[in-house]
């Protein structure tokens, strides 16, 4: 009897010990360290395929490295996370050269969150490697954390409304350029929809016009610039413009529209409306 249950209790220890052992190996596993100088940065391969493990930094390392491939055009930032105990965690972004800081950051986004983390932003002119390099600060243990390379530039869209009644007299001296209406305005500033320094992609206009003419036109203005565009492609009800990125119109902006009539009657336009497409950084968007 003792027999058979010294062999049961050998053969649990023996398991037991194996699955500890799987456990261990398991857990050790996917993890990235040793990768402590520019010469042997842990490669990341092209940014949108990533999938990077946990680094552990050892406490008689001062900083980790990793590379990551850009396309030109490409805008991403590189976020690690963070504890509050790594008090002066840095993490720097170099060009392929390793001598010119690209990008940095020290500053600890929801700082009071689960999920607090730095980052730094990295545009690409041209096809590129960036290294990564993150200091550990005056925390003096093994560190452990994760980084992660992500897109900055998001789109959106959003169709806002402008107050009141546009009312055009009628083009009673016909007027080869028509007559402009009354101005109304919408004030987006306060918006709190829109994306923090978002920027024109496009922009369309639609309306009622009573009663419906032809040869209308609209037109629109941010008060950023006080310039107005005119619809290149317009009816009585709807209008698009040649607004673009490259203006560089910030969309929380106060907005003015007024629309050019030939028509010699008098007329008026109501539930004039904006639909704004538009382009911001995710980085923009942080708390601090």
């Amino acid at each position: 009897m003792l027999k058979h249950v010294s062999k049961c209790l050998l053969g649990f220890t023996v398991a037991l010990f194996a699955v500890l052992s799987f456990v261990a190996n398991t857990s050790a596993a996917g993890t990235i360290t040793g990768n402590n100088s520019f010469a042997n940065a842990y490669s990341v391969g092209y940014w949108k395929y990533s999938n990077i493990d946990t680094t552990i930094l050892p406490e008689d390392e001062e900083a980790a490295y990793f590379k990551f491939t850009l396309n030109a055009g490409e805008k991403v930032y590189v976020k690690s996370s963070y504890q509050s105990q790594y008090q002066g965690m840095k993490i720097e972004l170099f060009d392929s050269s390793q001598q010119s800081i690209i990008g940095q950051g020290a500053t600890v986004v929801n700082p009071t969150s689960l999920t607090p983390f730095i980052f730094a932003k990295a545009d690409a002119t041209s096809a590129q490697t960036v290294y990564v390099k993150v200091s550990r600060g005056s925390y003096t243990g093994d560190m452990y954390f994760t980084i992660s390379i992500l897109e900055r530039i998001k789109s959106g869209s959003g169709t806002f409304n402008f107050s009141g009644t546009a009312t055009n007299p009628g083009n009673a001296g016909l007027n080869l350029n028509g007559v402009d209406s009354t101005v109304i305005s919408m004030d987006l500033r306060n918006n709190t929809t829109i994306p923090r320094y978002a920027l024109v992609k496009s922009i369309t206009t639609s309306s009622t016009q009573t009663p419906s003419q032809g040869n209308v036109l609209h037109k629109i203005s941010s008060e950023q610039t006080n310039v107005w565009y005119t619809a290149i492609v317009s009816n009585a009800t709807n209008g698009q413009y040649t607004i673009s990125l490259q203006d560089q119109l910030q969309v929380a902006q106060k907005w003015n529209f007024k629309y050019n009539a030939k028509a010699t009657a008098a007329s008026k336009m109501t539930n004039v409306r904006a639909t704004v497409n538009y382009e911001y950084d995710v980085t923009d968007q942080f708390q601090y």
